[in-house]
């Protein structure tokens, strides 16, 4: 995933699972350049989700930033709007755009939802 967000500058749900195009000469370009180097130590914290990332550029600077909490857990929950987004990106591929919108739409304002049936029929895939 490093990868693809070097190339990318973002992440997303389609790209993670893209199996095709972690093959792509320029991934894999982008990717012997990434070692994964897995820490036993941060199972302790389990089950809170401890990240560390670590960055050595070419001319031997270091970036390192250790993150106590993984985003999207609820000790780092993610806004409305990222939980909106993320949402979209994985169910806009299946759904289409105003579908995903409509049935965003309707989970946000639950409460106003008359007949369970209308959310029900958002999740029919035509």
């Amino acid at each position: 995933m490093m990868a693809v967000m070097l190339i990318d500058k973002t992440a997303s749900f389609k790209a993670a699972h893209n199996t095709k195009r972690m093959q792509d000469s320029q991934i894999l370009a982008q990717r012997a350049k990434v070692d994964l180097i897995p820490d036993p130590s941060l199972k302790e914290f389990m089950p809170v989700r401890v990240a560390i990332v670590e960055v050595i550029l070419k001319d031997g600077s270091r970036f390192s930033e250790r993150v106590q909490a993984v985003r999207g857990t609820p000790r780092n929950p993610m806004s409305q709007q990222e939980v909106m987004n993320k949402a979209k990106d994985l169910i806009e591929p299946v759904f289409g755009k105003s579908v995903s919108e409509q049935l965003i739409h309707t989970v946000l304002h639950i409460e106003a939802v008359q007949d369970i049936r209308d959310l029900s029929r958002l999740l029919q895939k035509s």
